[in-house]
């Protein structure tokens, strides 16, 4: 049954891919997005522009739907300097189920993070029982364990169901803006990177987890997380299927973690003299060190039919879509 369906954070790209797959789906769909609407143009969507932390504007974008697509979020490896990385991921979740709650909605799916909990130890399994991080951890990290706490708690004994999403790193086509990671696999394509730091990550292709976000508005069990994983990729089996795809040369040589760690003063100050972003900050590199490289998504596979395509196939069609943007 076509449903009318609220998505936050809609521009984003993990947002955006969910949009238009909704649309494939025959839903109608309210998208809220914040300023840049570039990655919703021409998709026939209704258009809202405001903030989660405006319950005005959330009023608006949920009246009249069944279904909220909790997506909105600031993602940062670069701290949390102005507090609103804190204050958009824990208040914007209490926000939403908030105002879901009194418009008579009756599910809300919230995408969360798997830095969420804690990555370590790696000699024990990654999968949805791991521990939340707390306030000693990086500002991102603890408002995503915040934000996941505030919509389980805010939906007990209440007739509104919740599940919750953790992808890992997510990459793929549509990346507008772009993400983080995105920058990172246009620098390797462009030749920007003179080196590849140590340690790895699981990633997912966006088109993946938003299938695994549309399944789980039917397929979905109440107040139950499933891990949205990928696969684990070296940052060396990462520039190497850079390489194959695109045939662009990538960098040999790897530095350790303590290497980098010491020289972060210097990047530091390189980028301010320069105005340019940092190569890399602590919390990317303890994000590429403490990378679990066995995320188990086996409860997302058998009860969402999550499934992950081949990393060549995501990064070929990344580069693929960029050159286009690039083009057009």
């Amino acid at each position: 049954m076509n449903k009318t369906i609220a998505i936050t954070g809609s521009s984003g790209h993990i947002g955006n891919v969910v949009c238009r797959l909704l649309l494939e789906k025959s839903h109608k769909v309210k998208a809220l997005y914040h300023a840049d609407d570039r990655s919703l143009q021409g998709l026939d969507v209704e258009l809202i522009k405001g903030n989660v932390l405006n319950r005005d504007e959330l009023k608006k974008l949920i009246q009249g739907c069944d279904i909220v697509i909790h997506c909105a979020a600031i993602i940062s490896i670069h701290g949390d300097p102005t507090g609103m990385v804190f204050k958009t991921n824990t208040e914007g979740p209490k926000n939403v189920i908030e105002v879901a709650k009194e418009m008579g909605v009756k599910k809300i799916i919230h995408i969360s993070s798997v830095h969420a909990v804690m990555e370590l130890p790696l000699s024990l399994p990654f999968d949805e029982t791991r521990p939340y991080k707390d306030e000693t951890d990086y500002a991102y990290d603890y408002s995503k364990a915040i934000g996941e706490q505030t919509i389980l708690k805010e939906s007990a004994n209440h007739d509104i169901d919740v599940v919750i999403l953790r992808p890992s790193s997510v990459i793929g086509p549509y990346d507008f803006k772009p993400s983080e990671m995105g920058k990172a696999l246009l620098d390797f394509y462009h030749q920007k990177i003179p080196f590849l730091p140590e340690g790895g990550y699981d990633f997912v292709d966006v088109r993946d987890v938003a299938e695994s976000i549309l399944s789980a508005i039917d397929n979905g069990r109440n107040r139950e997380v499933y891990l949205l994983s990928g696969r684990y990729l070296t940052m060396k089996q990462l520039a190497s299927a850079i390489h194959n795809v695109s045939g662009k040369a990538v960098p040999k040589i790897t530095l350790p973690y303590g290497f980098l760690k010491s020289i972060l003063p210097l990047i530091s100050l390189y980028s301010k003299l320069t105005k340019a972003a940092p190569l890399f900050s602590i919390e990317s590199i303890d994000a590429l060190k403490n990378g679990h490289p066995h995320m188990n998504h086996d409860k997302a596979s058998k009860e969402l039919g999550h499934r992950c395509r081949p990393i060549d196939d995501t990064l070929r069609d990344f580069y693929h879509w960029q050159l286009n943007q690039e083009i057009n």
